[in-house]
């Protein structure tokens, strides 16, 4: 079977390009298996200074493969619980988690629909962009009478608060590009004609950065919510510690101190 994913390294950004656009990337094991392994050969290899996700053709995901969950339904209901509940223990949730605790620093380039599970997927990045023309949706309450997963509902949470994570998680209705940005769901929504330079730029910037800081700057603002004000700012000081200390500091305080001597 064909790879259902394809990767691309052009300095130092590793793109991932999810690549059954005659489903519409729908999410089968084999294309979750292939992600989950093309993520960890890119964070692998030192080569990797950042790295973007996207899909072809006209959507990101339309998330769960119902050709799938057909097949494990003839088997049965018993045999349908056991095998989804599987899926997503074995492949599933370690690909969000993967990609939340990815060596380096993730981009999502959402291109089209984000459905279901693939909302997940793409909030799980530290940086997402999406095209003018997608859109995110959370359909399986109200179409399925399933509940969200693959980490949709802790990061709609987080990012949205109860009010705004419910109704859309309730009510399934489409969360436009455009209203993703204005609520801070996502970072941008961009020209579907530019998405694919834009989160090439953004990952060349995260790349150029020091990767430990990029590291330690994603642990922080993930830990902040479980922390006190306190905690917090006694973790921010022993990261601090280390880096002050760091070639990465010391080289860049150089350059700043040079310009400023200079006018």
């Amino acid at each position: 079977m064909a790879a259902q994913v394809h990767t691309t390294l052009q300095d130092g950004v590793a793109t991932l390009t999810l690549d059954r656009p005659q489903a519409l990337n729908a999410l089968s094991p084999e294309l979750i298996i292939d992600l989950a392994a093309a993520l960890r050969a890119s964070a692998e290899d030192e080569a990797t200074r950042a790295i973007v996700l996207t899909g072809t053709g006209r959507a990101f995901s339309a998330g769960g493969d119902i050709g799938w969950f057909g097949e494990v339904l003839a088997g049965g209901r018993e045999h349908a619980q056991s095998e989804i509940a599987g899926y997503m223990e074995r492949e599933g949730n370690p690909l969000t988690l993967a990609i939340a605790g990815c060596r380096v620093p993730v981009v999502c380039a959402v291109n089209g629909p984000c459905v279901g599970g693939a909302v997940g997927i793409a909030l799980a990045a530290d940086i997402v962009i999406a095209a003018r023309s997608a859109y995110f949706l959370v359909p399986q309450v109200p179409q399925l009478g399933a509940v969200p997963d693959l980490g949709a509902t802790w990061m709609l949470s987080r990012l949205l608060g109860r009010s705004r994570a419910l109704g859309i998680a309730l009510l399934g209705d489409r969360i436009e590009a455009a209203q993703a940005e204005q609520w801070g769901l996502i970072w941008r929504c961009v020209d579907d004609t530019a998405l694919a330079e834009q989160a090439q730029a953004v990952a060349q910037r995260l790349g150029s950065a020091s990767a430990a800081a990029v590291r330690d700057t994603r642990r922080l603002i993930d830990d902040a919510p479980s922390h006190t004000l306190a905690r917090q700012l006694d973790a921010e000081r022993d990261a601090q510690r280390a880096h002050v200390g760091a070639d990465f500091f010391h080289a860049a305080c150089t350059r700043f101190l040079a310009r400023t001597a200079h006018g």
